[in-house]
């Protein structure tokens, strides 16, 4: 359900200096390729390597807005759909 979300918010703010990257915990890399290709995702996506527990990621899954600051600003917990991406992604421009 969220690809579609997230490949269409890349789209809309890729120019604007955000940058996405779809963390996948728990799966395969050929997985974690085919998904990206079924949906067609531009953006980065990529096997976790440790990056939810430093971030304290407790469930999955979670969209954490990072500012140019290294800063999470907001985490949304759940499926997040275009309207709260692009709240979180105006969030971390102000």
């Amino acid at each position: 359900m969220e690809a579609p979300e997230l490949e269409k918010a890349y789209l809309s703010y890729k120019d604007k200096g955000v940058a996405f990257i779809w963390v996948f915990v728990m799966s395969k890399d050929q997985d974690i390729k085919e998904f990206a290709e079924t949906y067609k995702l531009t953006f980065p996506v990529g096997k976790d390597n440790g990056i939810v527990n430093s971030l304290s990621v407790r469930g999955i899954p979670t969209a954490l807005f990072i500012n140019k600051d290294r800063k999470v600003v907001k985490k949304h917990h759940g499926v997040i759909d275009y309207s709260e991406l692009v709240s979180g992604i105006e969030a971390i421009l102000k």
